[in-house]
């Protein structure tokens, strides 16, 4: 009995003098090829294009499909035309706020959040990914319609 009262003291003691380990986990988020960098506490864009978002983390669009949001892998757009908005949310609601982004971004140039198109613009000022413009550069001569009088 002595024995078991000695067993019984010591593995309490042991309890006792647990040590306490800390665990660091770090999530490398890598964003989508279309979408913007994010930083390590970044979890959703909003895409004014679809009225949804998409979770960078887990790789899935949340959306609003038959009056109820949820989670899939496809949103049926080609992502390369969206303009996402990196929020503020992290969590597994992101809908709670989708008022304040409808608003917020509503109105913008094709869709898109206050200097997020001067962004987009390459050193002559198109949008880059905008079509081309495939004139005859400058050797037509013109439509026939002119009364100029100038040499040839």
């Amino acid at each position: 009995m002595k024995l078991l009262k000695i067993a019984a003291a010591g593995l309490f003691a042991l309890t006792l003098h647990t040590t306490t380990a800390q665990a660091q986990v770090n999530i490398n988020v890598v964003p989508p090829s279309w979408g913007p960098a994010v930083g390590q506490n970044t979890q959703y864009y909003y895409i004014p294009e679809v009225d949804g978002y998409y979770d960078v983390r887990d790789r899935q669009y949340v959306l609003l499909r038959d009056g109820r949001w949820g989670r899939v892998a496809n949103s049926g757009r080609d992502p390369r035309t969206f303009h996402p908005v990196v929020v503020d949310y992290v969590g597994a609601q992101p809908w709670v706020r989708i008022e304040e982004y409808r608003t917020k971004y509503k109105g913008h140039p094709h869709g898109m959040p206050p200097g997020q198109a001067k962004k987009m613009r390459g050193n002559q000022g198109v949008i880059i990914g905008a079509p081309a413009y495939e004139g005859n550069n400058g050797k037509g001569h013109g439509n026939g319609n002119g009364k100029g009088k100038g040499k040839h």
